[in-house]
């Protein structure tokens, strides 16, 4: 019985990460449907089974956050704590498939300890190869794809927790992390099922007791009203007000609702990870992404930590090989990382051309006319000689942003939850008949600025 009285027949424990986000389309096509009927039908469900799907993950964040307030438990108790409450939550959201995420980490661990005692100049590179080599073996030899794309995003976190401790080179053999510590990192509570990646040092910090105060309070109150806010946006919100029938309308919804599960999911793990102790950090802003400057801005705030590790292990890793091929190469990682997924590799990849498209195009306008409308937001003293408030420069800006919010709309428009295929992870056939549908819009404008780049 839920608290509004009415009669639901439901268990926490069958609720899957899918299903928070069902597909109402065929009842808000219906031109009667009142905003009465989206509270009932939609808005209440929706908020009420996403609170039980993430309530127990609050829960053990926030008894780990007491467990790091007593100081008289030793070190251990809080690593030992972590490990065993991320694998408890793991086993609640996964069930069986766990043993793909404990196989992953126990080899990953015992490589890690081996490339930094026999080759620890590469062991940063061995640990990359590593995950990505079992990330693919498992996917396409030995996991049912729908398994697979449910444990996805927590193979993900833990490839990227891996990857820093082997490319981090303060480790030595004498201080490399022993296994309790370790564990407790790669399956942190706070971080384990929806993220953020948080560096070794991080976890390390947050066994101190930071102070629980009013910033933190409306931190933590921010991110759940938005989280929850969003959710029912993705769910609910979109195909209510965006049923039109017209082609790119509908993509713009399509994938706005793509964008709003992220900032859903964001949001909770910033809540997860603030709760578990770890100090308090930006995750996604939707306001950067809804309203962008440049597609850069974009790819920088969609996944704030994500976008530091690409950069910090990948992108510099990279770099001698030249800005061209080392922001192809950071993509490519992420693809991987995402799984074997024409749709995410063709989204990325995409947004790999395109951004190396906008930032050499906007440089070169903004050497040519000396105007602050670079791909990022130039600082106060740089030495442009029209700044940000010059009536053409934001009106400039202001066409960039709505040209990214044209490609969002484009890239975005295949992540339709209403797709059978969606628990498998889409197919490059779905991908090109969503984009041809469009006719490869997207695409053909970011050719025209390259060409156009090249002729100014």
């Amino acid at each position: 019985m839920r608290p509004d009285g009415m009669d639901f027949d439901f268990d926490p424990s069958d609720l899957s990460y899918e299903d928070l986000f069902e597909d109402y389309s065929d009842l808000f096509s219906n031109p009667s449907y009142t905003l009465q009927d989206l509270w009932s039908d939609c808005l209440v469900p929706t908020l009420y089974d996403g609170f039980w799907s993430c309530a127990k993950l609050i829960c053990c964040s926030l008894f780990l956050k007491f467990t790091i307030s007593l100081k008289f438990l030793p070190d251990f108790a809080f690593h030992v704590t972590s490990s065993c409450l991320g694998l408890y939550c793991l086993y609640s959201f996964f069930e069986d498939e766990i043993i793909y995420i404990i196989i992953f980490a126990v080899i990953g661990y015992s490589i890690l300890l081996l490339a930094n005692n026999l080759l620890k100049q590469y062991q940063g590179i061995i640990c990359a190869l590593f995950c990505f080599i079992f990330l693919i073996i498992c996917e396409l030899f030995f996991a049912d794809k729908k398994m697979w794309h449910r444990i996805r995003g927590c193979q993900m976190i833990l490839a990227m927790k891996i990857i820093s401790l082997g490319f981090d080179s303060r480790y030595t053999c004498r201080d490399m992390p022993a296994i309790l510590p370790c564990f407790g990192y790669l399956f942190h509570i706070g971080t384990v099922i929806f993220g953020p990646w948080i560096s070794y040092s991080s976890y390390i910090g947050s066994k101190e007791d930071h102070k629980i105060d009013l910033p933190w309070f409306y931190n933590i109150l921010r991110c759940v009203s938005l989280s929850f806010g969003f959710l029912t946006v993705s769910t609910c919100w979109t195909s209510w007000v965006f049923s039109t029938g017209l082609i790119w309308i509908d993509a713009y919804r399509d994938a706005l609702s793509f964008r709003s599960s992220h900032y859903f999911v964001s949001y909770i793990s910033e809540v997860t990870a603030t709760l578990s102790g770890v100090r308090s950090s930006v995750v996604t802003s939707a306001f950067e992404i809804e309203l962008p400057r440049s597609l850069v801005e974009v790819v920088v705030w969609w996944n704030v930590p994500m976008h530091f590790w690409l950069k910090t292990y990948v992108f510099k890793t990279a770099k001698p090989l030249g800005s061209f091929a080392a922001i192809l190469l950071t993509y490519a990682a992420s693809s991987l990382l995402h799984g074997l997924n024409f749709q995410l590799a063709a989204v990325l990849l995409s947004l790999g051309f395109y951004t190396y498209i906008e930032h050499v195009f906007r440089k070169k306008l903004a050497d040519i006319f000396k105007a602050c409308i670079l791909a990022r937001k130039c600082k106060s003293d740089c030495d442009h000689i029209f700044k940000s408030d010059h009536m053409y420069v934001r009106m400039v800006n202001i066409g960039f942003g709505l040209l990214a919010m044209f490609h969002l709309a484009y890239l975005g428009v295949m992540f339709d939850s209403s797709s059978s295929i969606e628990e498998e992870g889409y197919n490059m056939s779905h991908t090109l008949e969503k984009w041809s549908e469009l006719d490869f819009a997207s695409h053909w404008v970011a050719l025209f600025s390259y060409i156009f780049y090249y002729l100014v």
